[in-house]
């Protein structure tokens, strides 16, 4: 167990390990935790690191490495008696793992799925009830709706429907289909990716034909008298040229998103044999049809998302590519799926632990069943929505089965599964750190069952509340970062759907007019009352990240206003993006800000610097934005150090 010593200078403040816990950081990205399986979460802090963070934050600073990461791969409540507070709840990842270690987790967060999400992960119900319960919303869904998703050919199973929106030229008034390409579907030979009987499938855009090629290497596709390059399409750069009259035209200037879609290949399985993708039937083409009207004579029966999404938003997406309505980002087949679902949850008698289960594994299923879905064409797998933290529409869209018994990623039986996965996680296999091989290392972790008393409410972090005055033992959080995206506005795809739309105070986020101030200020706030909250003599630490120097620079004037001094710097590879998430300017390197109030501090300088930093990481991956970040990290904090008195 850990004894707190108030006003002696922390671990985390003298000899974080952070090269390690980068690199633990990076193997648990291939060892997922079941218990953050029950609803996805626009960005979760790695759970090693986090863990790294907590126990530092407690341990004393002469605590040697060794006992370190004795503590760290312990199964024992290393913070037992100690409460710890996360004023940024977001995906819960930070009480989680506190709650792992002992400790007594609470916090907030102003979006209500975000504290539904957490309630889950520290009070989850129990697995087999829960799993009765869910076979039996899946098995009403299923003779409710199954139909809409019929098999059309004997013996196989349909699993995705693709589609490509017919776009019509605002200069022109011509009607024409937008593709970025005619490829469907590839078999690259990359590990993990689904095996075909052929080597790539691609669709003609005069006759929908859909054409199967041996050759991985094939570049033209020959049909309808005229030979095309597969790779070609009237999509690129974000601009559609009109085949017509050449005009280019962006997204916002079609409404692509509410345009007609053609539907134009279908995939499916067949148990002992390979995936085929062949062209739609009329029969499938039915099915859409039939859909519409089961959804217009069903509408009573079914809980469907209302409302509208506000204007002056952040990203101006969806509203830019025409969606208006929550309910527009979904088929008349999803639409029939899920009002049938979130209808039978409210009209069933169960528990309310149950209850906020299902309701969370049917909201976390929405991001694999709507319009916005894409497919990885080289994996044979669905991109769900906000894979790249965004409303992005994919030229090929896929409509998944969310029935299939075996295939696919996110259908019902897949979201349930980790569902009850997720109640079920007390023995994770995790990273801890080996001192004889210097790497990480695989270790299956034991953790006992959440006894502690939470609380979680849905507020904002800048709330007061006096009861909680000089409470608080640790605080580890991750506050919204300047220049990201508003999770707020993500969220709202789900809120729709569920109980609790409105959020529980205002977002912190910077405003138009005055960027910079506006954010130190509203930051200001919340370390103001985090700060109220904590014990003396106890730091509390932050992780951000930024390439900007107004992003620090606001995070500077913020420490100043709530009269806070910066003790530690560390930087942390805490985002560590992978595929289609790497974008040039994106940062994987935190910067872990460590403060104490100034009246407890003395003014010291730093020797740290960017190039002591850098020859510390060694190999390991750092951009050009990363550099900027501590960069700018340092020159932010440079005024602003301080030593515990």
């Amino acid at each position: 167990m850990v004894a707190l010593v108030n006003g002696q200078a922390t671990l985390l403040e003298r000899d974080l390990p952070f090269v390690e816990l980068s690199l633990i950081a990076q193997a648990d990205r291939r060892s997922p935790d079941p218990a953050y399986g029950g609803h996805s979460w626009f960005a979760r802090r790695p759970p090693g690191a986090m863990r790294g963070l907590l126990l530092a934050a407690a341990l004393p600073h002469d605590t040697s490495r060794a006992d370190y990461w004795r503590s760290f791969a312990s199964d024992e409540p290393m913070l037992s008696g100690l409460r710890a507070h996360d004023p940024f709840a977001g995906g819960g990842t930070i009480l989680v793992e506190a709650a792992r270690l002992g400790a007594e987790p609470s916090g907030m967060d102003v979006d209500p799925l975000a504290v539904q999400i957490v309630k889950h992960e520290l009070h989850p119900p129990d697995a087999a009830e829960l799993k009765q319960t869910a076979a039996k919303l899946a098995k009403f869904v299923q003779a409710k709706c199954g139909h809409l998703y019929a098999s059309t050919r004997r013996g196989w199973t349909p699993l995705h429907y693709f589609f490509v929106h017919k776009v019509t030229c605002p200069a022109c008034n011509q009607a024409n289909l937008l593709y970025r390409d005619l490829v469907i579907a590839r078999d690259l030979g990359k590990r993990g990716g689904v095996q075909r009987d052929g080597a790539v499938h691609a669709f003609c855009p005069d006759c929908h034909r859909v054409h199967k090629y041996a050759d991985p290497n094939r570049k033209t596709l020959n049909c309808c008298g005229r030979a095309r390059s597969l790779y070609d399409g009237s999509f690129s750069a974000q601009s559609f040229k009109c085949q017509a009259c050449g005009t280019a035209s962006m997204h916002a200037d079609l409404k692509t998103a509410v345009s007609p879609r053609i539907l134009v290949a279908v995939e499916e399985t067949r148990d002992g044999e390979y995936r085929r993708i062949r062209a739609p039937s009329k029969s499938d083409r039915e099915l859409l049809s039939d859909a519409h009207r089961h959804l217009r004579r069903n509408r009573r029966f079914l809980a469907l998302p209302g409302g509208r999404f506000k204007t002056g938003r952040i990203d101006s997406r969806p509203l830019s590519l025409g969606i208006t309505k929550p309910a527009q980002l979904f088929t008349d087949r999803q639409l029939s799926v899920f009002g049938r679902g979130f209808r039978w949850l409210e009209e069933t008698e169960m528990s309310p632990s149950i209850r906020r289960a299902l309701t969370l594994g049917l909201s976390n299923a929405l991001a694999t069943n709507n319009k916005f879905c894409g497919y990885a064409r080289d994996y044979g797998r669905i991109a769900p929505l906000f894979s790249v933290r965004g409303y992005s529409l994919p030229a090929l869209s896929v409509e998944l089965n969310p029935f299939h018994p075996k295939a696919g990623r996110g259908t019902l039986p897949r979201i349930f599964e980790r569902l009850v996965r997720s109640c079920e996680a007390t023995e994770v296999r995790r990273y801890v750190w080996s001192a004889e091989t210097k790497s990480p290392s695989p270790q299956m972790m034991k953790f006992k069952p959440f006894r502690a008393q939470t609380s979680i409410r849905c507020e904002s972090a800048a709330s007061h509340n006096d009861g909680d005055r000089s409470s608080v033992d640790l605080c580890v959080f991750d506050p919204p970062y300047f220049d990201y995206i508003a999770y707020s506005e993500l969220s709202e795809f789900h809120r729709a759907w569920l109980d609790s739309k409105r959020l529980g105070g205002t977002p912190l986020l910077p405003d138009a007019a005055d960027p910079v101030g506006s954010f130190a200020t509203s930051l200001a706030d919340c370390l103001k009352a985090i700060s109220q909250r904590l014990r003396a003599g106890r730091p509390l630490a932050f992780t951000y990240h930024a390439a900007t120097s107004d992003a620090w620079d606001a995070v500077g004037q913020a420490l100043d206003a709530s009269s806070l001094m910066v003790t530690a710097l560390w930087p942390l590879r805490n985002d560590i993006h992978m595929g289609h998430h790497t974008a040039s300017g994106n940062c994987e390197w935190d910067v872990v800000v460590v403060c104490r109030p100034a009246i407890e501090c003395t003014k010291a300088a730093t020797r740290i610097s960017v190039d002591r930093w850098r020859e510390a990481i060694g190999k390991l991956p750092l951009s050009e934005a990363d550099v900027s970040g501590l960069t700018h990290a340092l020159a932010m904090a440079s005024n602003r150090f301080g030593v515990p008195n």
